[in-house]
């Protein structure tokens, strides 16, 4: 192998990692509805495969089919790092104690943040009493929560935690306040 090819090997897994990064993220941006980063997410990733495309037509051998494989999949890691750097969405988290005490404590503070916070009583294993904390956050903001229940002794919890698709009416958001309808 030569050194033109090399070069040109390493651009095609540069260019096509690139390429499947903006591809990965514009997958996400569609699913998330963010439409406005879309169109120009699509336009520069429309330009980079028709450039990755021809590099490909023109070259020959498995040499730049197995550039083009590692370049995707490069693109893949770089588009999951950004996506958790990112951290887009709303959540819904739901976790369980037994002290009703340390709930209102939790909860209380969540809300003084700013987070929309509903309790309720459930019963678990032999019908023992339980409070739930349902609290709704940005993604991103996470680790506030997770440092709120270390405030509160409250180690390792099970947080059930599921992605709001859709919002009607207002919710708290670390707060600030997003309204949809």
């Amino acid at each position: 192998m030569d050194t033109a090819l090399i070069i040109q090997l390493i651009g095609l897994v540069l260019i096509n990692a690139v390429s499947n990064t903006i591809g990965t993220l514009k997958t996400i941006f569609s699913t998330k509805r963010f439409i406005k980063p879309l169109y120009v997410v699509t336009f520069i990733d429309a330009i980079i495969f028709a450039s990755i495309m021809k590099q490909l037509a023109s070259g020959n051998g498995i040499y730049y089919i197995l550039a083009f494989a590692v370049g995707k999949v490069i693109g893949v890691y770089f588009a999951d790092l950004i996506e958790c750097k990112m951290a887009l969405g709303i959540l819904e988290i739901d976790f369980f104690l037994n002290n009703k005490k340390k709930m209102i404590e939790i909860s209380d503070t969540l809300r003084e943040i700013g987070y929309s916070v509903n309790t309720s009583i459930t019963f678990g294993n032999k019908g023992s009493k339980r409070y739930r904390i349902e609290v709704t956050m940005l993604r991103k903001e996470v680790p506030v929560l997770e440092a709120v229940l270390r405030k509160h002794n409250y180690e390792n919890p099970t947080l059930s935690i599921k992605e709001v698709s859709n919002v009607k009416g207002k919710i708290s958001l670390s707060g600030s306040q997003i309204s949809e309808g």
